[in-house]
């Protein structure tokens, strides 16, 4: 017969863990790191006391076996942050040495390159499209892999960070660490050298979240500058064709934000006529832009502070404004002065990463994960003409956390905490749950593709179905944890996490 104690002990943790991973709790990984020693802890504490006679040499026994433990975890194992994006840890032992790459520095390039823009290859000047929406055109390539299997053009180690590739002609620039050094690299999208390197003596390492820096870099294609945000808040702005900086700012500090955001500053720079508009910190303003010649501050505006979200460019209610997700709220802002034209509260401490997707001319969709609940927003001008956001329906689903939803008409596909999902947008109502991409990201590409960036590194090309989950071909690109956005630049595809990056050409139709 087994003793009611630990009986009793296994089915009660035992049932919590497996609750929360059948629904994908968000703190199942949390759940399992404490209740499995819990429950060996009890189950120690239960052998050396249930019997009389010998309690003291059992319980002697029991602390000297948990004390050999600990000492021999913490001396011989190393915690090499999160596994995943539901936190559960990844370990290695202390003994084995992890790779490491060369610093860059500051290595210029040259302004009178003449290597020629590979066929097929398109700009994508910045985070998620030139629109920043996650929308690009109809493919222009083959969408069977396995008969049209992408070439791969070439492979080549990264350093640590969750930046993606922004892409003008041959040039694909991102951010990257190396030792000491925050870099902002440029490679030729044909052959994968690199063409220049700017460096800045910074590093940013968080244990849940990693190293390195995290935002996409934004181009100026007419001005020929690039515009990149550390993982610190440095504002850059550097030659396309050289990498020599002209301006740099402190974000965190000009936003009079007292500490940076507890996982580093991922958003990206918005370009908005004369301005490169940032977000901001932990706390104090939501919103700085600077001029973009000099870099002097043009504006500030808001007080929620900032978000893991990048500030986008889009028309409500027939008005243009830039709209951005902050620490506690949603705004809508003047592009020329930041002037706050709605607000809309949106409350959680934890945060908030997701793009707001727009679904109407007056509607927004904005989602998040941690228990924060999602919102369909419609934004309209009352009888004195001010706009004002009210919220249509709230759904715990989808649970995007990293990842930005796709809409296709009344239907938005989503990573709903790390499984695919596909939502109702006229009830909010989950239907199809399915597609174990974990926490990755997707772009949507014309009508009825999508281009998912699943986190254990393959991507997969999915259709949107509203009635099931509609797979039609995979690619093996990466082979460890990668929640860097895919860059989709034409038929070319620059995929990376922090471990190697890797660009394929996908075959023409």
């Amino acid at each position: 017969m087994i003793p009611k104690f630990p009986l009793f002990v296994t089915l009660i943790l035992g049932g919590l863990l497996a609750w929360q991973w059948l629904t994908d709790h968000v703190f199942r990984s949390g759940m399992l790191m404490i209740g499995v020693p819990l429950w060996l802890i009890l189950i120690g504490l239960w052998w050396a006391l249930r019997l009389k006679g010998a309690r003291l040499k059992r319980l002697g026994l029991f602390v000297l076996g948990f004390v050999v433990v600990v000492t021999a975890f913490r001396f011989l194992v190393r915690y090499e942050g999160s596994a995943d994006g539901s936190a559960f840890p990844s370990l290695g032992w202390r003994w084995q040495k992890k790779a490491s790459l060369p610093e860059l520095h500051n290595i210029a390039g040259t302004a009178t390159t003449t290597a020629s823009v590979p066929a097929g290859v398109i700009d994508m000047p910045r985070f998620l499209g030139p629109a920043g929406d996650g929308v690009l055109p109809e493919p222009s390539w083959q969408t069977d892999w396995k008969k049209h299997p992408p070439r791969e053009v070439w492979r080549i180690a990264m350093g640590d960070g969750w930046s993606g590739f922004a892409v003008i002609g041959n040039r694909a620039i991102t951010q990257e660490q190396r030792g000491k050094e925050e870099c902002v690299t440029c490679y030729d999208i044909a052959t994968g050298k690199l063409l220049w390197s700017h460096a800045d003596e910074a590093r940013f390492d968080e244990a849940m979240g990693g190293i390195g820096p995290r935002a996409t870099p934004t181009v100026d294609v007419v001005k020929g500058v690039v515009f990149t945000v550390g993982s610190k808040g440095l504002l850059n702005c550097l030659d396309l064709a050289t990498g020599a900086a002209r301006w740099s700012r402190e974000t965190i500090k000009e936003a009079a934000a007292k500490t940076n955001l507890q996982w580093g500053k991922s958003s990206s720079p918005l370009l908005v006529g004369d301005f490169i508009v940032c977000s901001g910190g932990e706390s104090g303003l939501s919103l700085i832009a600077y001029r973009k010649d000099k870099g002097e501050i043009a504006w500030k505006a808001g007080e929620d502070g900032g978000s893991y979200s990048s500030p986008v460019l889009r028309t409500l209610a027939g008005r243009e404004q830039i709209v951005n997700v902050n620490n506690g709220s949603v705004t809508g802002h003047d592009p020329a002065t930041g002037a706050v034209l709605w607000r809309f509260d949106w409350p959680g401490a934890f945060p908030k990463v997701a793009q707001p997707a727009q679904i109407t001319p007056e509607r927004l969709f904005v989602t998040s994960s941690y228990g924060v609940k999602c919102h369909l927003l419609e934004i309209k001008a009352g009888a004195d003409g001010k706009l004002a956001a009210t919220s249509i329906w709230s759904s715990s689903h989808p649970r995007t956390k990293f990842s930005s939803a796709s809409v296709f008409g009344t239907h938005a596909y989503a990573s709903d905490e790390g499984t695919f999902c596909c939502v109702d947008l006229t009830t909010g109502e989950r239907g199809w749950r399915e597609g174990r991409y974990g926490f990755g990201q997707q772009i949507r590409v014309g009508e009825q593709w999508m281009l998912v960036q699943a986190e254990k590194g393959f991507v997969a090309l999915v259709k949107a179905n509203p009635e099931r989950l509609e797979e039609v071909s995979r690619l093996e690109a990466l082979s460890s944890k990668t929640w860097n956005p895919p860059t989709l630049a034409g038929r070319w595809l620059l995929v990376r996490n922090d471990r190697e990056a890797v660009c394929y050409e996908i075959p023409a139709k």
